[in-house]
This record gives structure tokens, C-alpha cells and sequence, in this order.
């Protein structure tokens, strides 16, 4: 009896140990320390990304927002340099809840390449906003302001678990009203909402002062459907019956032609329809036929492995990457092609076009597919300076909150700092120096210290061999017999 409740005791010893170090490795870094609110800025140039700059200038910060900028002539840390509004990121998504805490180090990623707000454009399994948008909110660990759309709001096909179906107008307002109950800051729609629906959709969100944005539905014309911010350019081809689904649609690209681009620009502007084109998802998407070459860039690099092994795998990973073939990445540049064509004559029209990124698609790593985008809205027409304003002025104007976006009293203090100013070249994004996000400067070189120690935890063997396994049960499940 002594012998077996020796081995039994032992064993449980060991049992802890291992659950001990399983814990201990599982566990990411302690989340950078956030600095006090309120800091003055002196002798720098504001530049207001659209609209032009001025310079020396004191910027005096109180908490969390901007008190006053005035003409100066003081030096100070950062005198010379460019202060601009933080970046914006209007379409990302946070990942699912896995015990990996993966929403502290994506609200990490943004915040170390200069997007201090994002839109969180839905949640597909339920638990990926909240942690993200709390942990911020809270205080639990640093990142952007999140504003959300929550569940979506589709029709009888729904694709995602986290849907609120709808198939009367009836059932829309509901739905709505569920969205703005729930504390969110738009309503996201989908591909199989009919005309009625989201006509009532549409209508409901009025009444909540939500704006409206998503798909169009696939059953739905461009100009009946009248969305308030229209993702990925979806569209602005004609309805066509029965649709093709992603990525079979981009192939309707070939079809596309100068009428056409002139009909959905003048539609968005008599109707007010701005454009989120997330341009970076055809480009990484192309990316992915050299799919090695993919994996070993230095921006892959900051997710773990199991992202770029797993998730992005184009032979285990999303299901819309399997079994691709030479023409279908055809598709994915000539789509790029002509999106950006149309992009840059909806710009010089004077539709508002907004930069965002898909994150968590194949290889849009947060922040990092930011300034991809902003790169590929710069070669588009819109220049850096424009692409800037893109990520800036213009959204800030549609989030709700006023002054986000903008360097004046009274805005939100969300602000970056350069030693060159990007609006004239966007290779100065490399020489940022700090970001300010509620009032808390937090300097690069402290940022590069947190991210290399999240790159330490991530290649801990104990880390990437649970993680690999972990995440693969999880795709298993979430797309298990999966044509989407």
C-alpha cells in the first residue's frame, strides 16, 4: 500500500510539473506597461494626411486628448519631426478564442506599425472581438481603439456560425436592433441577404445611427443595394444568376470595362457609398502560388508558426486556398489589376475610399498588411499622401468619434511620430519613433524590446509544437466539409 501511494504521489508530482511547464510555456510575455496620459510635444511639424502641414509646433496633451497645438519654437525630444494621426485600419478581424492569446499580440501588431484604431468588420465564431476590444478597454494589455460590427447579418446561406439570419424585414429590424443592444458601432451584411432584407436593414440602422457595411448580396444590385461602406469591391459587377462564389468571382473581372467602372462611380456618389477595396487581399492572395517565398518574409515572421504553416497552408489551410491553380492566381492579379484601376477613378471622382486589410487572411499580418495596402492605394493613384489620407483623415470622419483622425483641440490624442514625413514618400513609414494612442506614448525602441520577446515565446519548441497541434484541431472543426 505504501509503495502504490509512493508511485501514485509521484506521478502526481509529475503530472504538475508537466502541467507546470505546459502553463509557464503557454503563457506570452507580460504585456508592454502602459505609460501615464498627458505629454507636450515640442517644436514639431503637423502634417494632416489630404489637407497639408505646419510647423514648430507645441502639441500639449491632456489624458487622452490633444488640448491645444500651437506655434512654437522650444525643442524637445522629437523636435524636427512629423506628427500625424494614427493609422486606421477599417477592416480587420481578431482571431478565435484558442488559449493561445492571440488578441494581445494582434492589438500588439497593430499598435507597433501605427494603427491606433481599427474596425473590427464582424466576429465569425463569437469569441474573437471581445477579447481584443475588452482586453483594450480595460487596461489588460495595450493596443488600438476597436470599433466593432459584432455577429453579422446575412440571409438563408449564412456561411459563418456567428450569424444572425434573417429572412423577413421583419427579422432585419431585429436584428439590428440586437446589434446596436449589444454595444456595437455598425452592422455588417452578407451574401444572402435578399433586396427586402436588407432594405430593412438599412432602414433599422438608420434609426440606430449605424452605419451599414459589408457585402452586397449576391442577389442584389450595386446601386439597390446602397450600402454606407462597401468591402473588398463587391458589387460592382451586375447581378448575375446563379452567383459564383469567391474565388470563381473574381473571374468576372475579365468583363469589367469603362462603362461599367463609370456606372459604380457615379452610383457611389449619388448615394454616398464609400469604399473599403482591401486591395492587399488579392495581393497576398497572388502571393500565395510562391507559396515558400510567402512564408519567408520578415512581416510572416511576426505571427507564430502555426499562421503561415497551418492556417495559410494552401494544402491544409483555409479552405478557399486549397487546390488552387495556375489560372486562379491569374484571376487574383487581374482582379488586382482592375480593382485598383477602378479604386483610383472613384479617388479622382471624389468617393471616399478607405484603407483596410482583411486581416487573418492568408498572410495579412497585422498592421504590416496596412502599410501593404497603403502602398498599393499609393501605386493606384491616390499617391502617399492620398493612400495616407486613406488611413487617416477620411476614416476618422466616418467612425463616430469626433476629431479621430486629425491633429487639432480636442481630438482623440492618437498620433504618430516620424523623422520624415511619409505623405511625400512611404518609405518613411520605417523611420517612426513613437505612437501615441489615448494619450500614452509608448517609443519604438520600447516597442521593438516587446516584440522580440513575443518572438522568443513563439519559437519555444513547447509553444510551436502545442500551437501547430492545436490550431489544426481547430480548423478541423471550424471547416470540417467546408465549400467556403
Amino acid at each position: 500500500m505504501k509503495t502504490l501511494l509512493r508511485v501514485a504521489g509521484g506521478l502526481l508530482v509529475v503530472l504538475l510539473l508537466t502541467a507546470g511547464v505546459l502553463w509557464y510555456s503557454l503563457t506570452p510575455p507580460a504585456p508592454l506597461e502602459q505609460p501615464e496620459q498627458g505629454l507636450t510635444l515640442e517644436g514639431v511639424i503637423v502634417v494632416q494626411p489630404g489637407e497639408g502641414r505646419s510647423g514648430s509646433n507645441r502639441i500639449i496633451i491632456e489624458q487622452g486628448t490633444i488640448a491645444s497645438v500651437r506655434t512654437s519654437a522650444e525643442a524637445g525630444e522629437f523636435s524636427g519631426a512629423f506628427v500625424l494621426p494614427g493609422l486606421v485600419d477599417m477592416h480587420v478581424h481578431f482571431p478565435p478564442k484558442t488559449g493561445l492569446r492571440q488578441s494581445e499580440l494582434f492589438s500588439f501588431l497593430f499598435l507597433y506599425h501605427g494603427a491606433t484604431s481599427v474596425r473590427d468588420a464582424s466576429d465569425p465564431d463569437g469569441t474573437s472581438t471581445a477579447p481584443a476590444r475588452d482586453g483594450v478597454r480595460q487596461g489588460r494589455f495595450p493596443g488600438p481603439r476597436v470599433f466593432a460590427c459584432g455577429p453579422l447579418v446575412d440571409g438563408p446561406e449564412p456561411v459563418w456560425a456567428n450569424t444572425l439570419v434573417v429572412r423577413t424585414p421583419t427579422e432585419a429590424k431585429q436584428a439590428v436592433a440586437k446589434v446596436a443592444a449589444d454595444g456595437f458601432d455598425c452592422v455588417k451584411v452578407y451574401n444572402s441577404l435578399s433586396a427586402e432584407t436588407l432594405a430593412a436593414v438599412r432602414e433599422a440602422a438608420a434609426e440606430h445611427e449605424l452605419p451599414v457595411i459589408g457585402h452586397v448580396p449576391w442577389g442584389v444590385s450595386f446601386e439597390e443595394a446602397r450600402l454606407d461602406d462597401v468591402q473588398h469591391l463587391t458589387g460592382v459587377h451586375p447581378v448575375q444568376d446563379p452567383p459564383l462564389r469567391f474565388p470563381e468571382s473574381l473571374k468576372r473581372w475579365n468583363d469589367f470595362d469603362e462603362e461599367r467602372a463609370r456606372y459604380v462611380t457615379g452610383m457611389s456618389i449619388a448615394y454616398d457609398i464609400a469604399h473599403t477595396p482591401t486591395l492587399v487581399v488579392l495581393d497576398r492572395l497572388a502571393a500565395v502560388e510562391d507559396y515558400d517565398a510567402a512564408r519567408a518574409e520578415p512581416d510572416a515572421q511576426l505571427l507564430p508558426r502555426f499562421y503561415r504553416d497551418v492556417v495559410w497552408s494552401p494544402s491544409e489551410g483555409l479552405p478557399f486556398l486549397r487546390n488552387r491553380t495556375a489560372e486562379d492566381y491569374a484571376y487574383y492579379r487581374e482582379g488586382l489589376t482592375r480593382g485598383s484601376a477602378l479604386v483610383a477613378q472613384m479617388h479622382r471622382a471624389g468617393v471616399p475610399i478607405y484603407a483596410g486589410t482583411d486581416t487573418q487572411v492568408p498572410f495579412q499580418v497585422p498592421g504590416a498588411a496596412l502599410h501593404r495596402e497603403l502602398r498599393l492605394l499609393a501605386d493606384a493613384g491616390l499617391g502617399p499622401d492620398g493612400a495616407l489620407a486613406a488611413a487617416t483623415t477620411l476614416p476618422g470622419q466616418a467612425l463616430g468619434i469626433p476629431g479621430l483622425g486629425s491633429v487639432e483641440p480636442g481630438s482623440p490624442a492618437d498620433l504618430l511620430v516620424f523623422r520624415e514625413d511619409p505623405t511625400l514618400d512611404l518609405d518613411a513609414l520605417s523611420t517612426l519613433e513613437a505612437v501615441i494612442v489615448d494619450g500614452r506614448l509608448y517609443r519604438v525602441a520600447d516597442l521593438e524590446e516587446q516584440l522580440e520577446r513575443y518572438r522568443k515565446h513563439h519559437d519555444g519548441r513547447i509553444f510551436d509544437s502545442v500551437s501547430m497541434a492545436l490550431v489544426r484541431r481547430v480548423m478541423g472543426r471550424m471547416f470540417a466539409d467546408s465549400d467556403h
